[in-house]
């Protein structure tokens, strides 16, 4: 049999060497991998953080911007709101002069509130009023000759007033509404001077100045029926 040959010098030698190496190169690697990822998610993860920071700022900057519109329209409907209680303090004191000149007591206390709901009704109402149905409004409670007089300040005054209050923009209207037949909660209405909280709900002489979605900037001026 022939000799064996003894293996060629070189053949395998490395092989287990190189094993070694790859075993040791590769945890390295995978170390520099993680490393880097690490870094990556780190400094994604701090890009993040300031993204929502800013948009918390901006937020802010438009919570803030609503805040202060919602305290500018507030503040401009109140002051709309006192010229409204001035308005209507003058076209019932007008009312008052008219109704004076009617010599029986109860006439004269009904006709003076009849007289007040009626023109609240025609100027406040939906479509503005020309200044002659001011006395077009008076002429059916009063009938007659009876006369209601110059309108013609009072009437710039309402027409001005309504104009204001469409500057101010959102959802505005004159609310008559009433629970009638009920007796009249003081914290929804402002009672007629003659009116008797005891007696039921029968009229509402001027309406509420409300902005729709909220509480009336001004309470509706009702009456009652007489007591006995």
């Amino acid at each position: 049999m022939p000799a064996q040959q003894p293996p060629h010098p070189g053949a395998h030698d490395h092989e287990p060497e190189q094993h070694e190496d790859s075993r040791r190169i590769l945890p390295w690697k995978v170390f520099h991998e993680v490393r880097a990822l690490r870094t990556e998610v780190e400094s994604l993860r701090a890009e993040r953080e300031d993204r929502q920071g800013r948009l918390d700022k901006l937020y802010e900057v438009v919570h803030s911007l609503r805040a202060d519109r919602t305290t500018e329209l507030e503040s401009a409907h109140n002051e709309t709101a006192r010229g409204y209680v001035a308005l209507r303090d003058q076209i019932v004191g007008r009312c008052a002069d008219v109704a004076a000149a009617i010599p029986d007591r109860y006439g004269r206390l009904e006709t003076h509130v009849r007289l007040a709901a009626a023109l609240f009704r025609t100027v406040l109402a939906e479509h503005p009023a020309a200044e002659e149905d001011w006395h077009g409004a008076a002429a059916r409670v009063l009938g007659g000759d009876a006369r209601l007089g110059t309108v013609t300040d009072l009437h710039h005054q309402t027409a001005e007033l309504r104009a204001n209050i469409a500057e101010l923009g959102g959802v505005h209207r004159w609310n008559f509404e009433l629970h009638l037949g009920r007796t009249p909660d003081t914290h929804l209405y402002d009672l007629w001077p003659w009116a008797e909280e005891s007696e039921p709900l029968t009229l509402c002489v001027a309406p509420a100045y409300q902005v729709v979605g909220r509480t009336p900037h001004v309470r509706a001026l009702v009456h009652t029926a007489i007591g006995g």
